[in-house]
C-alpha cells in the first residue's frame, strides 16, 4: 500500500510540474517528451534493478493494448483541460480508481473486504471533492458569457475509462512479467504513436529548446519512479490493484498541496472535507483494512 502513496507523491508533484510546463511548448510535446525522459531513466536504472525481462505471450499483448489505450487516454486528459473548465472535468478524471476497481473485480477476480470497500470509496469520493472549486462554478453561472459547463466532460469521461482500463492491463501483466517492463511498454508505445500521429492531429511534436528543461527532465524522472512504484505495488497480487490504484489518486491531493504551498491558495470547505475523506480512507486501508 505504500508504493500506492510513493505513486501519489510522484504523479502529484509531476502534474503539479506539468502546468507550467504545458504552457510553454504545448500540452501534446509535453506528453510525448516527459515521456521520453521517464523512458529513458527506466533503461538507466535496468542494470541497477536486474530485472527478469520474460516476455510472456499473454501478458505482452495486454502491455500493447494498454500502451495503446494510455496514449488516448492522455489525449483525451489534456483535451479535456483545455477544452473545458477544470473544476467540472478534473472530478470526473480522477474517478478512474472506481473503473479499475469494479474491473479488477469482475475480470481479475480481485477480492476486496467490506472495510477496504468503503476506504477506496472514501478515498475516491474525496478527491473528487478536493478537485471542485465550488467558488469557480459559482462564478461560470454568474458569467453572463459563461462556456458551457458541458465542454470537456465527454473527453473526462473517456479519459477516466482508459486510464481505469490501463490499469487493469497492467494489473493482469505484472504478476507475470518484470515490474520494469510496463513502464518501458507504455513509454514506448506512447512515444511512437505521439509522433507518428501528430501530423494527422495538427500537432507540433518536434523538439524545441524548451522541451529539455529542468521541470521538464524532473517530470519525467518522478513518472518513471512513480511508475515503478505502482507496477511493484501491485506485480506480487493482482488483489492488491484495486487498492494501489486508490492510493495512486490520491495525487490530486499531492497536486493541490503544491498549490497551497507555492500558490498561495487556500482550499473551500468542499475541499476540505475531501481532505479529510482522503485521509480517513488511507488511514483505514492503512491499520483497518487487513
Amino acid at each position: 500500500m505504500a508504493t500506492g502513496l510513493a505513486a501519489a507523491f510522484c504523479w502529484g508533484t509531476a502534474d503539479y510540474l506539468s502546468r507550467s510546463q504545458s504552457e510553454r511548448v504545448g500540452y501534446y510535446r509535453t506528453v510525448i517528451y516527459s515521456q521520453l525522459i521517464t523512458l529513458i531513466t527506466v533503461i538507466v536504472l535496468v542494470p541497477i534493478i536486474s530485472p527478469d525481462l520474460a516476455l510472456p505471450l499473454y501478458p505482452v499483448l495486454a502491455l500493447l493494448g494498454s500502451g495503446a489505450i494510455n496514449f488516448v487516454a492522455f489525449v483525451f486528459l489534456y483535451r479535456a483541460f483545455h477544452r473545458g473548465i477544470v473544476s467540472v472535468v478534473a472530478p470526473v478524471v480522477y474517478t478512474y480508481p472506481a473503473v479499475t476497481g469494479v474491473l479488477a473485480v469482475g475480470i481479475l477476480g480481485a477480492s476486496l473486504s467490506l472495510t477496504q470497500g468503503v476506504a477506496i470509496a472514501g478515498i475516491i469520493a474525496g478527491v473528487i471533492l478536493l478537485s471542485t472549486r465550488f467558488s469557480e462554478l459559482y462564478a461560470y453561472f454568474r458569467g453572463t458569457s459563461a462556456p458551457s459547463l458541458t465542454k470537456g466532460v465527454g473527453m473526462a469521461v473517456g479519459a477516466s475509462l482508459c486510464f481505469g482500463t490501463v490499469y487493469v492491463g497492467i494489473g493482469y501483466a505484472a504478476p507475470s512479467v518484470s515490474f520494469v517492463l510496463p513502464v518501458l511498454f507504455l513509454r514506448i508505445i506512447a512515444i511512437s504513436a505521439g509522433l507518428l500521429l501528430a501530423p494527422l492531429l495538427k500537432q507540433e511534436a518536434l523538439p524545441t529548446r524548451p522541451v529539455f528543461s529542468k521541470a521538464m527532465i524532473a517530470m519525467g524522472v518522478l513518472e518513471a519512479f512513480g511508475f515503478l512504484a505502482f507496477t511493484y505495488g501491485i506485480s506480487a497480487a493482482g488483489s492488491a490493484l484495486p487498492i494501489v490504484t486508490a492510493l495512486s489518486g490520491m495525487g490530486g491531493a499531492v497536486a493541490a498541496s503544491y498549490g497551497l504551498a507555492f500558490l498561495r491558495e487556500r482550499l473551500e470547505p468542499n475541499q476540505m472535507l475531501g481532505v479529510l475523506l482522503s485521509l480517513a480512507g488511507v488511514f483505514a486501508l492503512l491499520y483497518l483494512g487487513g
